[in-house]
């Protein structure tokens, strides 16, 4: 006997072919996107390297940096001393090293008395005040006298949800012989998980005290950095009266961006900053109006070093950045631009003229270490040589 098919089942049949077009059409959308932004791609890069990139001045020839060893660098120099740079970069990269804060310090010491550093480190969790803990952290301030009279610890007084923490700079200070203290801080990068949501609080909102819109959660962290190191630092030339106190900020990537803000912060409450210098960092303030604004707190010698394979650097895509820009490219070559050229050059920061997304996603885990930008700094030290 011959079985009738159901119902439901020529209804399969016939609309199984309808299926398989719109699977077939959506196929082809998505190969004709694919190709036009590789299209675009392919063309934008070709219009930056043979038109764009060809105007720069190579770095190794611009002047504006020198490869002498000495590690003295001059606030007044209109040079940068690249195996300063290096040093500099090398101990930012310094922090968040190791699981234990405490084998960290040991690390960060070791490392500084084993070059001939013989100043003294303060390595800071800015969760825990420097002298008082708040109600916030379950210590009564109001008995606080009392306990410590009592020589009660208050480590077992602090919230458990805080000790997960890690430290957030460390500070490092010299008296020399002629009375002159220099002191320096030195930003971590992104470690923690809320240092991943700091990066992501992308709004840009007025700061009062700088007069601009700069990033939100780059201006919360810059803002907690600067209330915790100011007990620690030399008051400003006014109140000083035993000599010049100076101040360096470096910081890689979210500590490049805190950085610049930290120094801008202390300049505006009249300390001397002498350098800045920022590392992967990423972007920081909203306008051209707002980049001028903090470009005129900053000093002279404000550098930002950046890799055109790093995606940091051009995050978030609608924000700027500051400072003199050692830019490493892919075709390893590097170029210096000077912050004061103009508007002239500010295609050398736009994302849809350089993100190379393709590229950056093999190699974004790379280049954006520490490691590679000092490989990449060596390297222009030795080319800078051979120029000469």
């Amino acid at each position: 006997m011959r079985r009738v098919p159901h119902l439901h089942q020529f209804s399969t049949a016939i609309t199984k072919p309808k299926n398989d077009n719109n699977h077939r059409y959506k196929y082809m959308v998505a190969a004709t996107a694919s190709t036009t932004l590789i299209s675009v791609s392919v063309y934008t890069r070709h219009v930056r390297d043979e038109k764009l990139l060809s105007h720069l001045v190579l770095a190794k020839d611009c002047g504006l940096l020198s490869s002498d060893v000495d590690n003295e660098v001059s606030s007044s120099s209109n040079q940068y001393n690249l195996p300063y740079i290096i040093e500099q970069v090398t101990r930012a990269g310094l922090v968040g090293t190791t699981k234990s804060v405490k084998d960290e310090l040991q690390y960060i010491r070791k490392w500084h008395i084993e070059r001939g550093y013989n100043g003294g480190i303060v390595l800071r969790d800015i969760t825990r005040p420097l002298f008082l803990l708040p109600e916030s952290l379950g210590f009564d301030t109001n008995n606080s006298q009392e306990e410590n009279n009592n020589n009660t610890s208050t480590e077992d007084t602090i919230n458990p949800k805080h000790t997960n923490r890690r430290e957030c700079y460390y500070l490092y200070y010299e008296i020399h012989s002629n009375g002159q203290t220099k002191q320096q801080i030195f930003c971590r990068g992104t470690t923690l998980l809320s240092d991943v949501l700091t990066c992501l609080q992308t709004l840009f909102v007025n700061d009062e005290e700088l007069e601009c819109n700069v990033h939100y959660g780059f201006n919360c962290h810059a803002n907690r950095i600067v209330e915790d190191v100011i007990p620690l630092l030399v008051p400003p030339k006014s109140d000083n009266r035993s000599g010049v106190a100076t101040i360096e900020v470096c910081g890689h990537s979210l500590g490049g961006a805190v950085a610049c803000l930290v120094a801008a912060k202390l300049a505006k409450r009249g300390y001397i900053v002498t350098m800045v210098t920022s590392l992967a960092g990423p972007r920081l303030c909203k306008g051209k109006r707002d980049r001028e604004t903090l470009q005129n707190l900053l000093p002279a010698q404000t550098i930002r070093i950046e890799d055109d394979l790093d995606v940091v650097s051009y995050l978030p895509p609608t924000g700027l950045a500051v400072g003199d820009k050692l830019w490493f490219t892919k075709d390893n070559n590097a170029y210096m631009i000077r912050r004061d050229v103009g508007d002239k050059n500010d295609w050398i920061d736009s994302v849809w003229l350089n993100l190379r997304l393709f590229e950056t996603i093999l190699n974004q885990s790379q280049k954006h270490r520490v490691k590679s930008y000092i490989k990449s700094l060596h390297q222009l030290v030795i080319d800078i040589d051979q120029s000469d």
